[in-house]
This record gives structure tokens, C-alpha cells and sequence, in this order.
């Protein structure tokens, strides 16, 4: 008896392949047997009555899928009994060359870490196998690097998907943005909307502090899993790397100082989940601050990268979207799904222009031993 569902299979791994790409018949047979359990008999008559609707067509004793196929398996790409790596690199193919001419200057002129996703071949339609690619290790290192569309797109064909561009350029002793990566412990992770409200509480904290007190011109996404990340450009570098390091623990620490003032409130509205000191900027053991959220200055060093805004992450599949600050506190992760992130991508770019900002009040903040000096 013929699988239901063995055309599907077909169609999804066929979706994958980059336009015109002609596939081999071996190649059908050994990836939808195993992921379908379909018997090469059914896979061979399957691939029949898809040419038959014209999903499917057959060249060179090859195959490869129509413009109506790929329109059918596009209906599949959040159907949880389809391939997992699939139905990711699927969102790619169609995400990316929507939205090439946004995400490019954060890639342009420096390296660019990638993670490509395969399929678990334990678990292939619920597990992912994740590559990360830093670098081709060669003498010197062979970097990626990507500053056309045509580079973006080659790397999705690679089943490339996630781009995290490293902060600074290539022989530059000192970042390009200052990036704070809010990232919650497990136990405010584990909490649901409650501990996801939590995080937002603390975004906004951050983004208030850096703006009103710091003159800052901040920018806020969403990390594309469970936190946010802030930035900021300057019209003249900070310093080296441990400066930019050392300003995001002046940063923690006004925004530490300010919820203070508030703690009351939020053990109110959080209840157990609030700890004090609610944030850390030291990069400690997971369990030692899985009661706290960190502002994590990790990103700022030699060869840091950071994943850039607009980039889908490889774990979720979900865009690390920007964030209107006026938006944040109703933004949900459901906000990052791709067609929706396309559908209103115009908007959402005006939330992440990086202008560029004066650093002289975080400079007197950091004083010439980079601590915090004026807080009593």
C-alpha cells in the first residue's frame, strides 16, 4: 500500500533543491525511503503521478520540481510530519531573497560565521544537525565572506540559514557596534510567558537607560529564540574591545541601580521569578545565574560574531526581527515568523536604523579604570 504521504516527502526534498536543479533518482529513493519508509516500488509510482500533475517534472532521466510543485510543498513547511532541516532550509529559500537588501550591511566586509542545517539521521523529521562554520581552517584562516545576494543565496544553497556576521573587520582592534545580548537564566526561561514578560521588562529597561541617561540611539531585536539583543554605532570608537566589554558592565549596572527603585513592583507582578540582583553582566555558570538575566558583553572581543537583524535562527526558525520600542511589551516570538516579518518588513526596518551615536557621557561613566565611578 502506497504512503499517503510519500508525494510529500518528494515534494519537500525536491523544494529544497535550488531552482532548475536536477536530481538524481538514487538520491530520491535513499532520502524519502528513509524518511517516509517507503519502498523504492512506491517512491518510483509516487514520482509518476507527480509528473502526472505536473508537480513534478523529468529531464536527463532526472528530477526536478514545478513552479505549481513548489507552491504545494511551501503548504508543508510547518507541517510537523514533514523533515525538520527541510522544511527550515524551505523558509530560507523563501525568506532570504525577499529580504537580501536589509540583512546585507550587517554581513558586507567582514567575516560571517554560518550555520547550515542537516537532518538528524536518528530522528531526520524531528531533529536538526546543525554545522557551524566559522572559517576554513587553512593558513591564513579562509573566511566567509558575503556581500552580494548572490553570495546570500549561495550559502542558502548550501543549506545555509543562520548568518552571524563577526563585530568588527578583518585586523580592526575594536568593534564595530556595541551589542548587549539579554539573555534570561533557565528558571525565568522555563517560565513561560511570564518569564518572557520578564525579559521584556528588562529590554526596556536597558533600552530607557541607554537613550535618557547615556544619550544613546539604541536599536532592539528580538533574538529569534527567547531574548533580545540591543545595539549602538558610534561616531568614533569607544576603545578596544575591553572597553565595549567594560561599558556593558556600566550599562548593567545603571540598569541594576533602576530596578531597584522598582522591585517591589515587579516581586508584585513576578512573583518567585525575581531575585536580587535581578541582572548579572558576568558570563558565569549557567546554574549560578539561572535566577537573573544576563547582559552579555561576550560578542565584544577578537573574532566575536553576533547574529545579524534579520537573520532566521537555525534553531527556531523564527527572524531575529527588529523591535519598534513602542511595540516591545505586545511583541510576541509568533512576530518573527517569516511571511509575517516579509509582509511588514518595511515598517520594521524604520526600527533599526543605527545612527550613529556621541559616546562622551558612557566615556565619563566608564572614568579612566572603565568602572563605575559616579553610582554610589
Amino acid at each position: 500500500m502506497k504512503s499517503k504521504r510519500v508525494d510529500d516527502h518528494i515534494l519537500m526534498l525536491l523544494a529544497i533543491k535550488p531552482p532548475g536543479k536536477l536530481v538524481e533518482l538514487d538520491h530520491i529513493l535513499e532520502k524519502v525511503g528513509r524518511n517516509s519508509g517507503s519502498s523504492r516500488e512506491e517512491i518510483i509510482s509516487t514520482l509518476k503521478d507527480l509528473i502526472k500533475q505536473g508537480l513534478v517534472m523529468m529531464r536527463e532521466n532526472k528530477y526536478s520540481i514545478t513552479e505549481e510543485g513548489r507552491r504545494k510543498a511551501w503548504s508543508l513547511v510547518y507541517d510537523p510530519d514533514m523533515v525538520l532541516s527541510y522544511r527550515l532550509v524551505l523558509l530560507a529559500r523563501f525568506y532570504y531573497p525577499k529580504i537580501s537588501g536589509l540583512i546585507l550591511p550587517f554581513l558586507k566586509n567582514r567575516p560571517v560565521s554560518v550555520v547550515k542545517v542537516f537532518s538528524d539521521e536518528n530522528d531526520p523529521i524531528n531533529k536538526i544537525k546543525p554545522i557551524f562554520s566559522r572559517y576554513k581552517k587553512a593558513k591564513p584562516k579562509i573566511y566567509n565572506f558575503i556581500n552580494t545576494r548572490d553570495d546570500l543565496m549561495r550559502y542558502v544553497d548550501m543549506h545555509a540559514i543562520d548568518f552571524i556576521p563577526y563585530v568588527h573587520k578583518l585586523n580592526q582592534n575594536h568593534p564595530d557596534w556595541l551589542v548587549i545580548d539579554i539573555d534570561a537564566g533557565e528558571a525565568i526561561k522555563n517560565a513561560g510567558s511570564l518569564g518572557f514578560n520578564l525579559i521584556k521588562e528588562v529590554t526596556k529597561e536597558t533600552y530607557i537607560i541607554m537613550n535618557d541617561i547615556l544619550n544613546l540611539n539604541p536599536c532592539i531585536k528580538f533574538s529569534g529564540s527567547r531574548g533580545f539583543q540591543i545595539w549602538v554605532s558610534f561616531i568614533k570608537p569607544l576603545g578596544n574591545f575591553d572597553d565595549y566589554r567594560k561599558s556593558i558592565s556600566v550599562i548593567r549596572d545603571l540598569v541594576e541601580n533602576s530596578i531597584k527603585g522598582k522591585i517591589d513592583d515587579l516581586k508584585e507582578k513576578y512573583g518567585s521569578l525575581i531575585s536580587e540582583p535581578l541582572t548579572t553582566s558576568t558570563v558565569a555558570k549557567k546554574e549560578k545565574r539561572k535566577n537573573q538575566i544576563l547582559l552579555d558583553p561576550s560578542s565584544m572581543k577578537e573574532e566575536g560574531d553576533v547574529r545579524a537583524p534579520w537573520s532566521m535562527h537555525h534553531k527556531t526558525g523564527l527572524v531575529s526581527v527588529p523591535v519598534h520600542f513602542s511595540n516591545l511589551e505586545k511583541f510576541t516570538p509568533d512576530n518573527a515568523r517569516v511571511e509575517i516579518v516579509v509582509e511588514n518588513h518595511e515598517y520594521l526596518q524604520e526600527a533599526f536604523h543605527l545612527e550613529p551615536s556621541d559616546p562622551s557621557k558612557l566615556i565619563k561613566y566608564l572614568g579612566k579604570g572603565g568602572l563605575l565611578k559616579f553610582i554610589s
